[in-house]
């Protein structure tokens, strides 16, 4: 690793990794710290932290502007609710862990599933407690090989959806685990895939890992496709505090998702502070055995929030900007000597890959990264001379593409 020291970011890339704080995060960060070291645990802030920022007095709500959006945890969930489409009457539970929702949502999946799909495409730890639940209740887990067929630059939509059919009427699968978007940018139709293997046999229970795709592509869960779709706070939207969401995905699967909610926290089984607290203050039932817990994370989402519903529109519509910048930034990268590992365009998103030349694939991960902040730009990278860049929302500005282009450059 180079000696150099690093650069300040000039360019940020590393959204599909970890958002910077959107500014109304950033203050509402920065406010809630002034907040805490002023009334720490105090019956002031209890208040506030119930009924919202409205129950100060005006001097108060002057002092902790970043606050002021602050509502309580109902009008929080209400505004998670409006970015992902979810109906308005449907919970959402919001956890310190997002592991701890995914081993709520293997749970649920192997309660009446015999047999649960997943594809290639997944993040490797949430398969992992998949496979592990199976273990322990029996019951089986087929994996749909659709990552080569996706990246070919030919596929279409149906003939993923021929390959993914193909595997659940063969295997006898009735049980859906579906990424909507990888961590290495591949998008799958996933409401149109739900559809389909609907009218082959219906799937008893279906989870959406949406970490990549809430406020990035859509996700639009009022077409009720799915029982249980899982999101997060610090990626696309920007609130840089983890935060794990479950939004409840169909009326049909209320019952079911909270019994084997109570049960696995009665158990032991799911054990989340933020989780436990933020049910309790939102039905008023707080108990005197509630654990201390962090609470950072919920002001900075209600900020992040604030920025992404002003923005206007939904993330489908903002999705055309970023495949405009990643077509440009593709041109640059094929120009200054690295390889764009482009999907189809149906499924394409706001996620870049860049293979570097032959000579250049045993490179670590370490030393590509390392390269790239010396010259002030932060990006995800692989082994095997592997980049992944996420695209502005806003487009790029002048300077940034030729900035990207010298750097890809001397990196390559």
């Amino acid at each position: 690793m180079g000696g150099a020291p690093l650069q300040p970011t000039q360019l940020y890339l590393d959204t599909a990794r970890l958002g910077r704080m959107t500014p109304r995060a950033q203050q509402a960060h920065l406010d809630f710290a002034h907040l805490a070291g002023e009334e720490g645990g105090s019956l002031f802030f209890e208040r506030f932290l119930q009924s919202g920022a409205g129950a100060w007095p005006g001097e108060a709500q002057a002092r902790y502007p970043g606050l002021s959006g602050w509502r309580g945890i109902g009008s929080l969930k209400e505004s998670l609710r409006v970015l992902a489409g979810s109906l308005p009457e449907l919970p959402v539970l919001l956890a310190n862990r997002s592991t701890q929702l995914m081993k709520l949502a293997a749970r649920l999946q192997f309660q009446p599933c015999r047999n649960v799909l997943v594809t290639d495409i997944g993040w490797p730890p949430y398969h992992d407690l998949l496979a592990a639940e199976a273990v322990r209740t029996g019951r089986a887990l087929t994996v749909a090989p659709v990552r080569d067929l996706a990246m070919q630059g030919q596929a279409t939509d149906e003939e993923i959806l021929d390959l993914v059919r193909t595997h659940y009427v063969r295997e006898r699968c009735d049980g859906l685990f579906l990424t909507a978007v990888s961590h290495l940018g591949v998008r799958l139709p996933v409401e149109k895939l739900v559809r389909s293997l609907e009218a082959a046999s219906p799937p008893r229970f279906v989870v959406i890992d949406g970490a990549q795709e809430f406020c990035h592509v859509s996700a639009d869960l009022r077409n009720d496709y799915c029982d249980l779709y899982l999101a997060g706070c610090h990626k696309w939207l920007q609130a840089y505090h983890p935060m794990g969401l479950a939004f409840y995905g169909r009326r049909r699967s209320r019952f079911i998702i909270e019994t084997a909610l109570r049960d696995l926290v009665a158990g032991g089984e799911l054990d989340d502070p933020l989780l436990r607290f933020s049910t309790q203050l939102e039905s008023d039932a707080l108990d005197d055995r509630t654990e201390t817990v962090s609470l950072g994370c919920l002001f900075s989402c209600q900020g992040a929030v604030a920025d992404a519903l002003e923005a206007g529109g939904t993330p489908a519509q903002h999705l055309p900007r970023r495949l405009e910048s990643l077509k440009a930034a593709a041109e640059v990268a094929a120009a200054a000597g690295w390889s764009p590992l482009l999907s189809p365009p149906a499924f394409r998103t706001g996620i870049l890959l860049l293979q570097a030349e032959r000579e250049k694939k045993a490179l670590a991960a370490t030393e590509l990264r390392y390269a790239f902040s010396e010259r002030g730009v932060a990006l995800t990278a692989y082994d095997g001379g592997v980049l992944r860049l996420s695209m502005p929302a806003e487009g790029w500005r002048p300077g940034e593409l030729e900035h990207l282009q010298l750097a890809l450059r001397a990196a390559a």
